[in-house]
Order: structure tokens, then sequence, then C-alpha cells
């Protein structure tokens, strides 16, 4: 009997924590069901030949790193994102953007995560990718996101404006 109320207790714990996980938006699970990790953002498309500065990041420099699944909405400034769309801002504290101070992630999740906030889960990473500062419906970045709600939370046009002059 006493091990099977230590055993109880236990997953009564364990769901405890998952479902405050859950609401948090810790340890998102991404569109392949695994932790979100973005160790290959490196690789992803680049939407800007040089860092550009960010009022919404501190007036940081920043890069834009999009996947493939938001690649073609990204570029032409259009929207709705795709669910598993994937968009990563390396922060940097001067124009040359050799050193990363933290990336910043957004990840198009799908319907009902956060529908008030078109369904985007946000993120702050360390530079490689893997280790996480914070996560989920952040605040701070859905206010400022929220800002660009005609064009589903993005400033693309404004990027690309930008990049192209």
């Amino acid at each position: 009997m006493a091990r099977l109320l230590v055993y109880l207790s236990g997953a009564l714990i364990l769901n405890s924590i998952n479902a405050i996980g859950a609401e948090t938006g810790a340890v998102a699970q991404g569109c392949d069901g695994k932790i979100m990790t973005f160790e290959d953002w490196r690789d992803w498309t680049s939407v800007t030949p040089e860092p550009v500065k960010s009022k919404g990041h501190h007036n940081n420099w920043v890069e834009i790193y999009v996947n493939k699944i938001a690649e073609e909405t990204y570029l032409s400034a259009s929207s709705p994102y795709q669910v598993c769309a994937k968009i990563v801002k390396p922060i940097h504290t001067d124009s040359s953007g050799t050193k990363v101070l933290k990336i910043t992630i957004m990840v198009k999740m799908p319907p009902g995560y956060d529908s008030e906030n078109a369904d985007w889960w946000y993120g702050v990473y360390d530079e490689s990718g893997t280790d996480i500062w914070d996560e989920g419906k952040l605040p701070d970045c859905v206010i400022c996101h929220k800002q660009a709600a005609e064009t589903d939370y993005l400033f693309a046009k404004d990027v690309m404006h930008t990049t192209q002059n």
C-alpha cells in the first residue's frame, strides 16, 4: 500500500510539472514532436545581407534567418505564415555582427496554441540554439509583435525595405 501511495504521489507531481510547463510554454515541442532546439539556424536562409538596427530588441543589431517553410512568405513580405515557420534573430551589440549575445526565435505553432496572438511561440536561447533562456508566450515579444498583426506578427515589410535600399 505504501508503494502505491508513493507511486501515485510521484505521478501527481509529474503531471503537475507537465501541466505547469504546458501552461507557461516551457519545454515546448516543435512540429516534429521533439523539444525545440535551433542548433542549425546558421544553415537557414539569411534574409539580411548585414545586421540591421532593431528598436524592438533594445536598439541592438540583428540578423534574420528563416527556415524553408518561412522563406517564401518572409521574402515576399506577405502573410499568413504556415505552421512550423521558424524565424531566428541573432542579436549583436554592433553592426559588424561578430559576437552573438543571444538568439531570439519565433515559431508558428498549430492553431489553438495562442489564438489571441496568431499562434506564435517565442524563445530566447544562447548562440548554440540549444540552451533555453526563456520561451513560450513571452509578453514582451507578444506586445511588440502585435503591432504587426496585419502581417501575421512579423515586420518583414520593414526589414525587406531596409535591406533593399
